[in-house]
């Protein structure tokens, strides 16, 4: 089979406990009283001039996305020596995502703009020195905060940027989520997987309505009683949208401190994660808690990165400790904190779908158990093979049809000719490998089914799309029909 190329969406996965790091992680005291304000000043600092602009933090557009600049500009860097310095407003020139009047994101370049303040300013969502643009401002808000938070998990910001305008557009208010249908939810949230998000976030909303008369409430103690709202989110929300001193740790936040106080413990384990976040109660700026957070994360997010880290734009190179170790040759470069977590195969799982249509054009989709991978996500019906069946398939395809035709017995179709696609399709979870085996039939008239004890739902491709499907099913349509338009799956790793 030829290679393809796989794209990785990320679903739930339960983690096992996980196995105790080095008693080393606990020897670090933390910060002294000078050595505090140095590291909130610098933090501070930098994040006046560099910080992105982004819509949920109330800035007009254009909107910033640059990771992929940071990262290809980074790839050089393999050691931190002392590279040499560039001005800020020429490392931040950030390219910038404006949204067109259907709604898509364009990709600019913030240089490239004849008019307006240059990249490095600080930013006020007042400044008349912003240009005007034909994309909308939002205003900034605890509920804008909070959906912006759970789309970063495991998405990239540039790609959440279009998600989330549209998603403010849809659903203004927590009451406008709250009232909506879970399938106007999930079509909204479509393509940006883990969709076990969305469905929390709907239950939050439905919950403050309830509980709390639409408003969120304040304190992280009364946060973290939302359905799927936990201590990173409460505290983001409760220090961005409240400016209440509350701390916030998140892969970001544990890079950082693992590099400036060279911490033992790979990122995942507990102590390391218990560690940080007593760290950063302890550094958190009482006077500007949302600044200080933000600061915190974007420089996980675009400097402190976790393979090819901008030591030589870092604020808080000096107070590093890793960078002293790297450049006395202790350890081979910053990259080695925190150490490196082993991940574990990803299960093998061998399906065989039958993809049936009516005359029409309309496909039969089922949908998928309410808990679990891809939870009440559309699919077409399937079966597990065993992983043997996997390199037997031309033998095994006769007897595999059997099994297809009987589960198609459920839904009222009988003695349907089933005709198998030429490859198997590829698709890549966080921790699942799926190996789909496509079988397409064509039903000449539903009226002829008999009693079915399955629903079924019969969506032309473009009604599915329009509900939102996952990107395994785009994939699946795509190769039954290649000519419909495919989108590929957002991009995944926080911020």
């Amino acid at each position: 089979m030829p290679e393809v190329e796989l794209e990785v969406e990320v679903e739930e996965v339960e983690e096992e406990e996980e196995a105790a790091v080095p008693e080393e992680v606990e020897g670090f005291a933390g910060w002294s009283g000078s050595k505090l304000e140095e590291i909130r000043e610098a933090l501070l600092t930098w994040y006046a001039h560099a910080r992105r602009r982004l819509p949920w933090r109330g800035d007009p557009p254009p909107w910033s996305e640059s990771k992929a600049k940071l990262r290809s500009e980074a790839r050089v860097e393999q050691k931190p020596c002392m590279p040499k310095q560039r001005s800020l407003s020429s490392f931040f020139g950030l390219k910038a995502a404006p949204r067109t009047h259907s709604g898509e994101v364009q990709i600019i370049d913030l240089e490239d703009i004849s008019q307006g303040p240059p990249a490095d300013c600080a930013l006020s969502r007042d400044s008349e020195d912003v240009p005007s643009q034909a994309a909308r401002s939002f205003p900034q808000s605890a509920y804008g905060v909070w959906v912006s938070e759970v789309m970063l998990q495991q998405t990239q910001v540039e790609v959440v940027i279009g998600y989330w305008t549209r998603w403010m557009e849809r659903f203004p208010t927590i009451e406008a989520l709250a009232t909506a249908s879970a399938d106007e939810v999930n079509a909204a949230w479509a393509g940006l997987g883990y969709y076990g998000r969305a469905r929390r976030l709907h239950e939050g909303a439905q919950h403050v309505i309830k509980k709390h008369g639409g408003l969120l409430p304040q304190s992280c103690h009364e946060l973290l009683r939302i359905p799927g709202i936990g201590p990173y989110t409460a505290g983001a929300i409760a220090s961005i949208a409240f400016h209440q001193p509350a701390a916030v740790v998140d892969g970001n936040v544990v890079r950082v401190f693992s590099r400036i106080a060279a911490l033992k413990g790979h990122a995942k384990s507990t102590a390391l994660c218990k560690l940080c976040w007593r760290l950063a109660e302890d550094l958190l700026d009482p006077k500007q808690p949302a600044a200080f957070n933000q600061a915190l994360m974007e420089l996980g997010a675009t400097v402190c990165t976790p393979l090819a880290p901008h030591c030589g734009r870092c604020p808080l190179q000096r107070a590093c400790k890793a960078y002293q170790l790297a450049a006395e040759g202790t350890v081979a470069s910053v990259t080695c904190f925190p150490a490196k977590y082993d991940q574990k195969h990803r299960r093998q799982r061998v399906l065989a779908l039958a993809a049936v249509a009516d005359a029409s054009g309309a496909w039969m989709l089922v949908r998928r158990p309410p808990h679990g991978l891809l939870a009440g996500q559309l699919e077409f019906p399937a079966i597990q093979l065993p992983g043997e069946e996997r390199r037997e398939m031309q033998e095994a395809s006769a007897e595999v049809m059997l099994h297809l035709q009987e589960m198609l017995g459920n839904f009222g179709i009988q003695g349907l000719t089933l005709t198998p696609l030429s490859a198997p399709i590829e698709h890549v979870f966080s921790h699942e490998h799926h190996t789909m085996y496509v079988f397409r039939g064509c039903l000449p008239d539903r009226g002829l089914c008999s009693q079915s004890t399955r629903d079924a739902l019969w969506l032309t491709p473009h009604e599915a799309q329009k509900s939102g499907i996952t990107s395994g099913l785009q994939k699946v349509l795509h190769a039954l029909l290649p000519a419909l338009p495919t989108k590929r799956a957002a991009k995944r790793q926080k911020r």
